[in-house]
């Protein structure tokens, strides 16, 4: 299994460097099965550094990202404070899931890895990204 993490400005290009305060961030995340065959009920994991508030598809308007062609439904999703969990199956075709965060806080913050875990079998599992986040 392979899951992978990008940050995006709202134009679609690679965030690199410095974000600022308020700065909208488009949340590209990844997810695929390496074996061949489909893996069932799978959580994807994306740990938020304490800078980013994620925008609540639920409670907020539709933010016209008209760049995105590819974009995967998970079976089920949940939004928490720190994070967000995407329910789903790695199929051997990549699955690509998109949301929107804002960062909210000046300062230096830790990045936690982006991960994915099948729920019924702990042999199957990917982990990726990480580091520090800076904000201005």
């Amino acid at each position: 299994m392979k899951v992978r993490r990008q940050f995006l400005t709202r134009n679609a290009e690679p965030i690199g460097g410095i974000l600022k305060q308020n700065q909208l961030v488009d949340v590209k995340v990844s997810i695929s099965s390496t074996l061949g065959t489909p893996i069932e009920n799978v959580v994807v994991t994306d740990m938020l550094p304490a800078a980013f508030e994620i925008e609540n598809p639920r409670l907020t308007e539709d933010r016209n990202m008209t760049w995105i062609k590819n974009a995967s439904t998970p079976q089920h999703f949940d939004i928490r404070d720190d994070r967000i969990n995407f329910y789903t199956t790695a199929d051997v075709t990549e699955k690509t899931f998109y949301y929107l965060a804002r960062v909210v806080s000046r300062g230096k913050f830790m990045l936690g890895p982006v991960s994915a875990d099948a729920m019924n079998n702990g042999d199957y599992r990917s982990y990726s990204g990480g580091g520090n986040v800076v904000v201005e």
